[in-house]
This record gives structure tokens, C-alpha cells and sequence, in this order.
């Protein structure tokens, strides 16, 4: 009688949640079918570890430390047994305002006025580049809110008012926009492949208050990401957006992706979304979810195969190795349940094996769609901390500081030195798309 009580109760606290659309996920448990030799020869083959190098630390400046001139005894003779140096990391913060003063003259001779000249990008502002470029890496690279940075200039003396700040943000993402059709044209170009997703997002027009959906899409690799914000999510926007170089490259992303004729054929799916159709199943009965079990421990093998495949492929049984994944692919897709809907999502992912296993022609090819789900992870903290965007220019300026700022960080580079030398024009736009390959 206690047994079928606590059977009672978990099948009523499913139903509630099931009601509820709050599905419990599926444990997986080992798998009760054993995998052939080849496959239990990958999945045992581990990754070599390596450790993580912070690299060598760029010294701004030098001091000597002082040295004893005359020993106890009196004498004044050494001999230097070594040398070292150690490293101190430090910042400085202050206010620099520096107030130009010039003349106007006029020759006695011929009458002819001569006025001195400001530094070029001085003429018609009042906040120098340095300041602007922090700006833009105080709101896009550290997520900081406009009172915040406000209380931060404010603080070191600086006078500035929130319009101030949102218009050096504007004038800051036009100056960008070189930089990211050089990212979207040579950066495709270098690139092996790319990898595509989106989210949503909201503006609200300042004047009406009408808010508008919109989705962010990013288009990235290992070394480079490319936003842009677009009021549809749909093949011909994501056609314009890859460019005539990325539509030749092979593309990454999930079944829910807009596809077209336009659009590059060789489309590798992303694995994790395609086992995560079989999380979603909410079998009522004990004995589907014991078959649900059964084909996510399936799957599970398979994915791991498959990531051990791409990752390092096998040099020796590459045609083997191939062979046992596309076997094991039609045993798992091909079997027959006694649960329907398990069934007919079977025969759903057996319709897409093209695009599922085109990972097979190319080794080094992601199977998951991991790298832009993390990009755009820096965008929704953004939108939670943020809110909507205002403008048209607003979503130009946010699109490309992300690019800019995603892409130096993801190549190591000095993210506020390369902003800032993108806006005063002292490096070229190409050197973000230097180092792809």
C-alpha cells in the first residue's frame, strides 16, 4: 500500500507540472546496450591536458631599485652575482583636462589674420579621444549602466551629462562601421566555417514610446563575431548578412534557423538542440519514460562519439570510424517504440541525417552551435541590465562594439587599447582580421 501511494504521488506531482509546462529533464543512466570496439576505443581516448599560460606582462616603464654603494667594511668594491625584476600590475586614474590657449595675429605688412590650430579630432568637442573610447568600454565591454559611468566621471572631476554620454556612444558607432564590414567580408572569408544564431531583443522609440521586437544575430567563429540587429529573423536577412564570402563557407546552427534555396547548402545541425527535442518528450506512463531513457542514453553515446570524432579525428580508422557513426546513427533513428510521439521524432531527426552527420566529410567541423549561444550571452546581460535600445543608431552603435569588443577579446588582444586605437584611426581595421585563419 506504500509502494502504490508513492506511485500515486509521483504520477500526480508530474501531471501537476506537466500543467504547469514545467517538464522534469531526464537523467541519464547507463545504457544498457554495449558500444562496438571502435566506439568504446574513441570514448576512452582523452583530450591531453594543457595548462592555462597568462603569457608575458608588457612593461610600461622601468625604475631602478636602489643598491648599497659601500659595504659595512668600507670597501666599495662588488661583484653582481645576478639580476632579477618583478613585475608590479597598476592603473592610473586621474582627470586630464588640458586647456588649449592659442592666438589670433595679424601681419602689420599685408593685413593677413593667422589663428592657431587645436590637435586634429579636437576641433567642435569637448571630451578627448582617450575619454570616448573608455566610455564606449565602460557601457559595452564592462555591461556599466549610463548613472553608473556618470558616477564614475563625475567622481575623478569629469563633467558630463547622460546626453553627453549617449551621444559619444552614437558618434563612437559610427566610426566602428569600417571595422565591422572589414570583419564580415575578410574575416568570412579567412574563416573555415561560420556558426549562426539569434535572440530577441526590444526598441522603444523615444518620441511614440511603441515598442518594437526586433532579434540580434550573430554570425561568429573561434576568432571573430559579427552582430546586427534586425527587425526579422528570416532566410533573407540572414542571406544579407553572411555576405557573399560567408555563404560559400559551411554554416552552423540549429534546426529552428531560418534555411532558403539563397542560403549555403552544406548546413551542419547542431546536436545539442537535436537531443534536446528528446528532453522536451513528457511521457505520462512509467514505460515510455523508460524507452525515453533508453534513446537519450542512445543518443548520448552517439554525441560523444561524434565530438571525440571532429575533435581529434582518428588518422588510422577514419573510414571505419565513419562507417560505426552512421550505423550507429540508422540503428538508433530506424528502431520502433511502443511510445508514438518518441517515434515520430525518430523519423523527424532520420529526414535530417544530410545535415546532421556533414560533420563526417568535415572532421574539424563543430557539431553543436556552443560558441554563438555564448556570444550572445554578453547581449541579454546587456538587455537585462539595460533595457530596450532607443534608436536606429542605438542598435548600429550596440551591434558593432560588440563585434569589435567580442572579436579583440576572443584573440587576446588588449580590448580597450585595440577600441581605442579603431576610433582614433591609429590601427587598421584589419587588424582584427589578421590573425584568422
Amino acid at each position: 500500500m506504500y509502494v502504490k501511494q508513492q506511485e500515486e504521488i509521483h504520477l500526480l506531482r508530474a501531471e501537476i507540472a506537466r500543467l504547469k509546462g514545467q517538464p522534469k529533464r531526464p537523467q541519464f543512466k547507463s545504457s544498457g546496450q554495449q558500444p562496438s570496439a571502435s566506439v568504446t576505443r574513441l570514448l576512452q581516448e582523452k583530450t591531453p591536458w594543457h595548462k592555462h599560460s597568462k603569457g608575458v606582462l608588457p612593461i610600461d616603464r622601468h625604475q631602478d631599485l636602489p643598491v648599497v654603494d659601500q659595504c659595512v667594511c668600507g670597501s666599495g668594491d662588488f661583484k653582481t652575482l645576478r639580476t632579477f625584476q618583478k613585475v608590479v600590475q597598476g592603473i592610473r586614474f586621474e582627470r586630464n583636462n588640458i586647456g588649449y590657449r592659442g592666438k589670433t595675429k595679424r601681419c602689420l605688412h599685408c593685413g593677413k589674420i593667422y589663428k592657431s590650430s587645436l590637435p586634429d579630432g579636437l576641433r567642435g568637442v569637448s571630451f578627448d579621444p582617450g575619454l570616448k573610447s573608455l566610455i564606449s568600454y565602460l557601457k559595452f565591454g564592462c555591461r556599466m549602466t549610463y548613472p553608473l559611468i556618470l558616477r564614475l566621471l563625475n567622481g575623478m572631476g569629469v563633467q558630463i551629462s547622460n546626453g553627453e554620454i549617449n551621444t559619444v556612444l552614437l558618434q563612437n558607432g559610427e566610426k566602428l562601421h569600417p571595422v565591422t564590414r572589414e570583419l564580415s567580408t575578410v574575416g568570412f572569408g579567412k574563416s573555415s566555417h561560420l556558426q549562426s544564431d539569434a535572440t530577441g531583443a526590444k526598441r522603444k522609440e523615444k518620441r511614440t514610446g511603441r515598442v518594437r521586437n526586433q532579434y540580434v544575430q550573430v554570425i561568429s567563429t573561434r576568432l571573430l563575431s559579427v552582430f546586427a540587429i534586425t527587425p526579422r529573423y528570416n532566410a533573407q536577412t540572414l542571406n544579407r548578412l553572411l555576405t557573399k564570402a560567408g555563404r560559400a563557407k559551411l554554416l552552423v546552427s540549429d534546426d529552428g534557423s531560418p534555411n532558403g534555396n539563397r542560403l549555403s547548402l552544406r548546413r551542419q545541425l547542431c546536436w545539442v538542440h537535436e537531443i534536446r527535442h528528446y528532453q522536451k518528450l513528457f511521457p505520462f506512463f512509467n514505460p515510455h519514460r523508460k524507452l525515453q531513457h533508453q534513446i537519450l542514453n542512445q543518443w548520448q553515446t552517439f554525441y560523444h562519439l561524434a565530438k571525440q570524432y571532429g575533435s581529434d579525428p582518428p588518422k588510422s580508422a577514419t573510414l571505419q570510424t565513419r562507417l560505426e557513426i552512421e550505423k550507429l546513427f540508422d540503428r538508433i533513428t530506424t528502431q520502433t517504440t511502443e511510445y508514438a510521439d518518441l517515434n515520430n521524432q525518430l523519423k523527424l531527426t532520420g529526414k535530417k541525417k544530410a545535415r546532421l552527420l556533414l560533420f563526417l566529410d568535415y572532421p574539424r567541423l563543430p557539431i553543436h552551435n556552443n560558441q554563438c549561444e555564448q556570444d550572445l550571452r554578453q547581449f541579454v546581460i546587456i538587455r537585462k541590465i539595460s533595457g530596450e535600445t532607443k534608436s536606429v543608431r542605438g542598435d548600429l552603435s550596440l551591434a558593432r562594439h560588440l563585434s569589435v569588443i567580442q572579436t579583440a577579446r576572443k584573440q587576446g588582444l588588449d580590448v580597450l587599447a585595440t577600441l581605442h586605437g579603431l576610433l582614433t584611426g591609429q590601427f587598421p581595421p584589419g587588424i582584427l582580421t589578421a590573425n584568422i585563419s
